[in-house]
């Protein structure tokens, strides 16, 4: 499952029992001083830097490039653009949100959303002004389905719960809301290791907890899990709107190469 992020890989390894927060080598270490995570992400771009992995296979999710496409004339875009005209295979409704609560998360989820023409977004945490600015006008005129995936630890439920509070708040009336992952369920269903022990600097005595990563079902698994979830809720098989969608593309194609001729 290319491209992929190195928070995916770490909790892969770490499900291995190869890897863990706060150890170096199987060695503890002092809170703030390097650890697995950090060889991990030496090692990666080592594996880059002598060409054994292309660069391309691991995203940074935390920086992004913005740029704008162009053309001579109107109808050129138009024909440059048309092999992205997309169907809303959703029917009459808007498509579901996926919302993250890490943009580790987002970035390998990010080619699913879009093969089914959904939004999709990490919260990166507890957040306020982001989810008024950004994603509140997702909502605006019809319902929207939003299918969530975070980590299952007291933590995580609270960004869940902060971030589906927030929207309903401002909406004034309830969303269409299911967690698709990490479920309890799951939890029991696969292969996921054992739980890591958390602490919570919002308790005076930083109360230890067991978390459940999301990324510890392995990128393979989420993405299938997310696909499984779409193709439930569509109307109509994927195939036969891309079906239709390809044929209308090849009409308008031909009117606009008479204009461009």
């Amino acid at each position: 499952m290319i491209p992929t992020n190195g928070r995916f890989i770490f909790y892969e390894l770490a499900q291995r029992g190869l890897v863990a927060k706060g150890y170096r080598d199987g060695l503890p270490v002092a809170k703030g001083k390097r650890d697995d995570r950090q060889n991990l992400a030496d090692a990666l771009m080592r594996l880059r830097e002598v060409k054994l992995i292309p660069w391309s296979w691991i995203e940074d999710e935390s920086r992004t490039l913005n740029h704008w496409d162009y053309a001579p004339s109107v109808a050129e875009y138009l024909h440059d653009r048309l092999e992205h005209a997309t169907l809303n295979p959703w029917g009459d409704e808007p498509p579901p949100l996926i919302l993250c609560e890490s943009s580790s998360l987002q970035g390998p989820l990010r080619q699913t959303a879009y093969s089914y023409t959904c939004a999709i977004a990490g919260t990166r945490g507890q957040a306020g002004g982001f989810l008024r600015t950004d994603l509140l006008p997702l909502f605006d005129g019809e319902p929207r389905r939003v299918l969530y995936l975070g980590d299952h630890d007291l933590a995580g439920n609270d960004i869940e719960r902060n971030t589906r509070r927030v929207l309903e708040y401002e909406l004034g009336r309830p969303l269409d809301w299911e967690r698709i992952a990490i479920t309890t369920e799951q939890i029991g269903r696969y292969d996921v290791g054992e739980p890591m022990a958390k602490t919570d600097k919002r308790y005076t005595d930083s109360r230890p907890h067991l978390a459940w990563e999301t990324e510890a079902l392995g990128q393979k698994l989420v993405v299938e899990i997310v696909a499984t979830a779409l193709d439930e809720r569509l109307p109509e098989p994927l195939e036969d709107v891309r079906e239709r969608e390809l044929e209308q593309r090849q009409q308008l194609r031909v009117e606009l190469e008479r204009w461009t001729a």
